[in-house]
């Protein structure tokens, strides 16, 4: 089995009702003994577009209340507005009868989607900046082993070498809070389940400034998926701005092979002690 074709098996939900799935978490897209943020919402993404008429999410919000626990779950599907172009609806992640995640969603068809197009946004320019061999494979064995994440090991990853904090020359005064990278799922052009999981595929770029920096949670993230990618292979770029008493935006861009931006995604992220709880 192909990296896509496990993907798809891994977001396999199981029909309780018109309204709810339930579903186990697939421990390979964990991060530690927690399910990962994009595959929580690629897996709410799918539960959406199984009850909406519309097959594509375009926009997706979710708000990460709770941890997810290592078991059995259920999305509860709400039907909000339908019309002719588009649907919207929200999803509730409920676990041992706790609310662990909110989503809400705008869905539509990119068969049918017509309109202007313009202002368009290009590959940044730090993707051409090095030759693609000197890109470094997402691994953080050089710096701890067992330390690399079980999601991150799903997909092909090979990230800018000033990006890679755990393994360059740069010194931090001169690095950035950023991350890019090359991407790609091996089997399969990624589809707007695996634009949800990459929209948070990238470690919290404040390490990039910083350095390991203990638990970073996602409080919550929006994805919006612009079109579908023509090629396996993508690139990412993400970049925060500013850190304001813990908390930060990360913004990123995904773009195919052949120029188009395909997704984007903002999230709210904090930087805890190991001390602290989710809820501080």
């Amino acid at each position: 089995m192909n990296q896509f074709e496990q993907f798809q098996v891994a977001i396999n939900l199981t029909r309780v009702s018109d309204t709810v799935f339930s579903f186990t978490p697939d421990p390979k897209y964990f991060v530690g003994n927690t399910p990962h943020g994009g595959y929580l919402l690629a897996l709410m993404n799918k539960a959406i577009t199984s009850v909406l008429p519309h097959p594509s999410t375009i926009n997706s919000n979710v708000y990460y209340l709770d941890r997810t626990e290592p078991e059995p779950a259920e999305l509860h599907v709400e039907v909000l507005r339908t019309s002719r172009g588009s649907s919207m609806g929200q999803v509730k992640l409920i676990q041992n009868e706790k609310l662990t995640c909110l989503y809400s969603s705008l869905c539509s068809d990119f068969q049918y989607m017509k309109g202007y197009s313009g202002l368009g946004t290009t590959l940044p320019e730090i993707m051409n900046s090095v030759p693609e061999k000197d890109f470094k494979v997402m691994n953080y064995e050089n710096f701890k082993v067992g330390s690399t994440p079980s999601f991150i090991q799903q997909l092909e990853m090979s990230v800018h070498p000033d990006h890679a904090w755990w393994d360059r020359s740069i010194s931090n005064d001169v690095a950035e809070a950023r991350c890019s990278a090359y991407l790609e799922l091996k089997g399969g052009i990624a589809d707007a389940y695996v634009l949800s999981y990459l929209a948070d595929i990238l470690p919290p770029v404040v390490q990039n400034k910083y350095g390991a920096l203990g638990w970073i949670p996602t409080l919550a993230l929006t994805c919006n998926i612009r079109q579908l990618p023509k090629t396996n292979r993508l690139f990412i770029d993400g970049l925060a701005k500013d850190i304001s008493n813990g908390y930060f935006e990360q913004d990123c861009y995904i773009w195919d092979m052949d120029g188009n931006l395909v997704a984007t995604s903002r999230q709210l992220a904090k930087i805890l002690k190991s001390e602290e709880k989710l809820s501080s």
